[in-house]
């Protein structure tokens, strides 16, 4: 891996969702109805129970994020590395900007759905203390199985 020094993130901004919706089309969603598009990546953007983070690099968005939150749960709805931008640690520095932002709003449990097929990204939850929680065969379009994996902050009862 050749690690490159941490990315600037930030919050995304409306005009980011086509480039967002095209980068989970071509990633997260490759083979399956585009779902994301950037209306839906607009609604993420301004929700106020959403954080939608992007990286950028040379210009263009190279990763980015969305992740909703509950009174005790949050949820890991997207997460994509441009090709170009893969195996530099981008997906790590997202996520651990994800994962502290959770901390820091009290939530006991983060929840993410995956592609089984995607070994790299249940690598990288592995790695952060995700363990796997459930499978869905089919649990996307019918095409491709689903794997659910939990990471657990605190205790519920501890979650502010």
């Amino acid at each position: 891996m050749n690690a490159v020094p941490a990315p600037a993130i930030r919050l995304a901004r409306a005009d980011d969702a086509e480039a967002i919706a095209c980068l989970s089309r071509d990633t997260i969603e490759a083979g399956l109805p585009w779902r994301w598009r950037a209306p839906a990546i607009r609604d993420l953007v301004a929700s106020a129970r959403h954080n939608v983070i992007v990286a950028e690099r040379d210009g263009a968005i190279a990763g980015f994020a969305a992740m909703s939150y509950a009174d005790t749960e949050a949820y890991l709805a997207l997460l994509a590395v441009a090709p170009a931008a893969r195996r530099t640690g981008l997906a790590r520095h997202l996520l651990g900007w994800l994962l502290t932002t959770a901390d820091v709003a009290g939530t006991a449990v983060l929840r993410v759905d995956l592609r089984e097929d995607n070994l790299a990204a249940r690598r990288l939850y592995m790695d952060a203390g995700f363990v796997e929680c459930g499978r869905k065969p089919g649990g996307y379009y019918g095409r491709v199985d689903q794997v659910s994996m939990r990471l657990t902050l605190r205790p519920a009862e501890a979650a502010v």
